[in-house]
C-alpha cells in the first residue's frame, strides 16, 4: 500500500477545548502521525473557531494526504446533526452551532462530532482491552464524565450523560462556579479548584503540579487539600456508581497527574461510602492519556454512518 493510499484510509482528528484546538493524523490501526495545535480563538465567535479547526485540518491534509473523514470532539452537548445544544462559557456563540455540517462547507469530507470527554471515554473504548463497562471522569479545568456501558458510550437524551461537575458540593461551601452556579463538585474538585483551596490554605499560589510534588513529598496541607477534592469527587460519583455498576472509574485529565495522592482517599471514601458489592469499585488512572480525545473522535469517525453502534 502507497503512502498515499494508507492516509486516504485515515482520518484526522479534531480535539477543540476552551484554550487550543489539536488535530491530528490517526491511521486505521490507530497510530497517531502528524499533528498541529493553536491557541482557540474563543472570544472571537463560532465562525472563527471553526475557522481555525478547519485551517488545522488541511494543514494535516497537506502533510499527510487525502483522508477518509474527520472526527471532532468538543467541548458542550451535542445533537445528533452536530448542532452545539449546550456550550461552556469559554468558547464565545458556542451554543446554536451547527458545527458538523459548519466543517463539512470548510472541508469537503465527512464530519462527526461528539462532546470532548464523550471523546474521552470512546479513546479508551478504542484501545480494545478488556474496559468495556466503565465511568470515565475527566478532571482538568472543569469537571466532564462519561459512561460506558457494555462498550457503548450513553449520551442521553441531552447527550451529555456523566456530566457530574455541575451538581452541588457534598460538604463544602462558599464558591463561585465557572458557570455562575454556587457550590458545585466543579468548584471544589477540579484543578483550579485545588490550586485555591491550597493557596487559601498556605497563602501561597501555586500550579497544580507543585501541589501534586508537594504531596508526594509529605506536605501534610497538600495531601490534606487533595483528600478533601477527592471526598467531594467521590460523592457525586457514589449514586453513578450505585445505578450503573461500572466496577471501574477511570480519571483522565490534568488532574490525573495526582496520581496516587488522588486514587488513594477516592477510593478509601468510595468504599465508606458504598455498600458491597459496589465497594469493590476499581479507581485507576486512564490510560489513553492526553490524547484520550483524539483517539475516540478518530475512532467515531471511522464508524461513520453506523454511529449508532457506538454511541445511545
Amino acid at each position: 500500500m502507497s503512502v498515499r493510499e494508507e492516509s486516504a484510509r485515515a482520518v484526522v482528528a479534531v480535539d477543540i477545548g476552551g484554550t487550543k484546538i489539536a488535530a491530528a493524523l490517526v491511521r486505521e490501526g490507530g497510530q497517531i502521525g502528524h499533528r498541529v495545535q493553536r491557541p482557540t480563538p474563543a472570544a472571537k465567535g463560532a465562525a472563527a473557531i471553526l475557522d481555525a479547526a478547519a485551517a488545522l485540518v488541511r494543514e494535516v491534509i497537506e502533510a499527510a494526504g487525502p483522508v477518509a473523514a474527520v472526527g471532532v470532539g468538543s467541548a458542550g452537548a451535542f445533537d445528533e446533526d452536530g448542532i452545539v445544544t449546550h456550550a461552556t462559557d469559554h468558547l464565545a456563540g458556542w451554543r446554536g452551532t451547527a458545527v458538523a455540517a459548519g466543517l463539512v462547507a470548510r472541508l469537503g469530507v465527512p464530519v462527526v462530532v461528539v462532546n470532548d470527554v464523550h471523546a474521552a471515554a470512546l479513546g479508551e473504548l478504542a484501545l480494545g482491552s478488556d474496559r468495556d463497562r466503565f465511568v470515565f471522569v475527566a478532571v482538568g479545568t472543569g469537571i466532564g464524565g462519561a459512561v460506558v456501558s457494555e462498550g457503548v458510550l450513553l449520551r442521553g437524551a441531552s447527550g451529555m450523560a456523566g456530566s457530574i461537575g455541575h451538581l452541588r458540593a457534598a460538604t463544602m461551601r462558599g464558591r463561585v462556579c465557572s458557570c455562575g452556579g454556587r457550590d458545585h463538585v466543579e468548584a471544589f474538585a477540579s484543578g483550579p479548584g485545588i490550586e485555591r483551596s491550597f493557596a487559601e490554605r498556605t497563602g501561597i499560589a501555586v500550579p497544580l503540579r507543585e501541589v501534586a510534588r508537594r504531596a508526594r513529598e509529605g506536605d501534610t496541607v497538600a495531601a490534606q487539600v487533595i483528600a478533601a477534592a477527592a471526598d467531594e469527587l467521590g460523592a457525586s460519583l457514589a449514586p453513578v456508581i450505585a445505578t450503573v455498576d461500572p466496577g471501574l472509574v477511570l480519571l483522565g485529565g490534568g488532574v490525573s497527574e495526582l496520581g496516587a495522592a488522588l486514587v488513594e482517599p477516592l477510593t478509601e471514601g468510595l468504599r465508606a461510602e458504598l455498600r458491597a458489592p459496589f465497594a469493590d469499585v476499581r479507581i485507576e488512572i486512564a490510560r489513553a492519556g492526553t490524547d484520550a480525545a483524539l483517539r475516540g473522535a478518530a475512532w467515531l469517525a471511522r464508524v461513520g454512518n453506523d454511529a449508532a453502534r457506538a454511541l445511545t
